[in-house]
């Protein structure tokens, strides 16, 4: 049905957002009373739909909540947009029009918008807004171009605020200023709000202070996962063992709280970056479904500590990158007994050295294990020319020769003089090159082809030159960039060397002399204490298929943790300073 005129049963369709500082109880009955008011005589509104919530989101996930029911709205609600377009496909629907106050109310997305309306009018149910004329016959030109504008105007406006909103947040967090409750270890400040009328009515915005008996128990939680190697669940019970000393956190709603830590809650503060002294903001998308945390590459952080740390930003990160090993390796049975069948105890280290792909465990009809890069599975543009189709590298023979290094390099009697030995070779092969030399050779060189390009620029603006000599002069200016880009590159690569100088043996020699001398125990070890260990040290591999070569890198540093004794054949993790 295209001519509304002779509509005369209608629906009425309202929507409103706490966000936009309307109060639903005023705003939809004034909606409903301009529609009403803007309907030919005789036409009447037999059906009542109405939504709170906002109208950008995706059509999918609208009509599904219930902000409507925290008001007293003083209008019927035969449903929301998802049961107004269901009966709209009805046969014995109730109405042949539906009528909102503008257009807006539909959807604030142009696209959404646009769908909803050819959805109704596929099915014969004319779209009408009261601010617009009530179409009377076929022609309806001008009626579209005047909507699409308004739909347009109504995107653009919404796209606008939410980009001066997001500016606005940027340099609020900037300045310090906490957006929402203060996390757990910390109380708010109060400071008077900056604008004058804001002010006189009571608004203020807020800091973060530390709390004086709470910020010592973040600071607990900390030092128990990283010092002591304890998981979530041991920190739980750490805690409530002592709930006076460590009062457990109150969640928003008073009534939710269960009097006592759980996973959950310290997981929370051991990954809210705000305790680093740093505000940060847009950790979570609210308005989203579920309430998802955003990649830590949307977060904005001020840009220097704003408020009183309680953690290090160290300390912090550290947590990211266990949390990130822990992700990537297979959790073990809660009953913590190993399943060597199923558990692959490389699972995540170990990386392809032609292509820098993960590669991946695993088992063949023989019953052993492997970890395979499948080139086949890779973007053609990321497989390097010698690349094999597949590189398998055995379980068995990686574990005998990590466990035989480690032995003897790390956990061995004698590997302080095993590292002196290398660190001295080290320095006998750098100091062969003076790489400052090196550096000033290159600079010459890159000057004088400097000046020879000046030169042959120069030639180009002689006005007597055969297109030949042109021709000649443009191709040596080519070669000389190539030759200074070269030379460029070469003197990135010495001077990346350069900043890699090996360390002195003292620089390590503290480190290595508080690891246990576990020796050729480290072989026996069960499978999850193995996997601790290499978790404490950040254990990375890349495996060379072409000499068949492991490149090994491993952290010793206070931050992380590393092994320091054993305790009943078990390696316990503690700090090295």
């Amino acid at each position: 049905m295209t001519n509304s005129g002779a509509v005369i049963r209608w629906a009425w369709w309202g929507r409103t957002s706490t966000d936009d500082l309307q109060d639903p109880t005023l705003s939809l009955p004034r909606q409903l009373a301009n529609c009403r008011g803007a309907l030919p005589t005789g036409a009447v509104v037999v059906a009542h739909f109405f939504d709170v919530e906002s109208g950008r989101k995706d059509l999918d996930v609208r009509g599904r909540g219930t902000a409507h029911e925290k008001f007293a709205i003083p209008i019927p609600r035969d449903g929301g947009i998802q049961d107004l377009l269901t009966e709209a496909t009805r046969s014995d629907r109730r109405f042949e029009g539906v009528i909102c106050e503008s257009i807006d109310r539909i959807a604030r997305r142009t696209y959404f918008g646009t769908k909803i309306e050819h959805e109704l009018e596929r099915v014969g149910v004319v779209l009408a807004a009261a601010d617009e004329p009530i179409q009377t016959g076929h022609k309806r030109a001008t009626t579209i171009l005047t909507r699409r504008v308004k739909q347009s105007v109504a995107e653009w406006y919404a796209i606008e605020a939410l980009e001066k909103s997001w500016d606005g947040f940027k340099e609020h967090t900037r300045q310090g200023f906490n957006v929402g409750r203060p996390p757990y270890g910390y109380r708010a400040e109060h400071i008077p709000h900056p604008v004058p009328a804001r002010r006189d009515q009571g608004k203020s915005k807020t800091r973060l202070l530390p709390d004086p008996v709470r910020a010592p128990v973040v600071r607990h939680i900390y030092d128990l996962y990283l010092s002591t190697g304890f998981g979530l669940r041991q920190i739980r019970d750490a805690l409530n063992a002592d709930p006076a000393r460590y009062p457990p956190p109150t969640p928003p709603d008073p009534a939710r709280a269960i009097g006592k830590w759980s996973t959950a809650s310290i997981w929370e503060i051991l990954r809210n970056p705000k305790y680093t002294g740093h505000m940060v903001w847009n950790r979570r998308a609210r308005k989203s479904a579920g309430n998802r945390t955003n990649p830590p590459s949307e977060w904005v952080w001020s840009p220097e500590p704003v408020h009183p740390p309680i953690v290090s930003l160290g300390e912090y990160q550290t947590v990211a990158r266990r949390a990130a090993s822990n992700a990537r390796s297979r959790r073990s049975d809660p009953d913590g007994v190993d399943r060597p069948g199923r558990d692959y105890l490389y699972r995540g280290l170990v990386r392809c050295g032609l292509c820098g792909q993960r590669m991946s465990g695993n088992a063949r009809g023989t019953g052993r294990r492997y970890y395979s890069c499948f080139v086949h599975k890779q973007q053609p543009s990321k497989i390097p020319p010698d690349h094999p189709p597949t590189v398998n590298l055995p379980e068995p023979n990686l574990h005998d020769a990590l466990t035989n290094w480690l032995s003897h390099a790390l956990f061995g009697p004698d590997r302080v003089d095993y590292w002196r030995q290398c660190l001295r070779k080290a320095k006998t092969n750098a100091n062969k090159i003076s790489i400052p030399e090196r550096l000033a050779e290159i600079d010459t060189e890159i000057a004088d082809l400097e000046r020879r390009l000046n030169r042959q620029i120069l030639n180009l603006e002689t006005d007597d030159l055969t297109s030949t000599a042109r021709t000649q002069i443009v191709a040596r200016i080519g070669d000389l960039e190539t030759a200074i880009t070269a030379r460029k590159d070469a003197a990135a690569v010495l001077r990346a060397e350069h900043d890699q100088r090996p360390q002195d043996i003292e620089d390590i020699e503290s480190a290595l002399q508080r690891l246990p001398e576990l020796g050729e125990q480290l072989r026996d070890l069960p499978q999850r204490t193995v996997r601790r260990l290499y978790d404490a040290l950040d254990l990375r591999i890349s495996y060379d298929p072409a000499d068949r070569t492991l490149d090994i890198e491993l952290t010793l540093t206070a931050a992380i943790g590393q092994i320091t004794t054993m305790e009943d054949d078990q390696v316990r993790v503690c700090s090295v300073p």
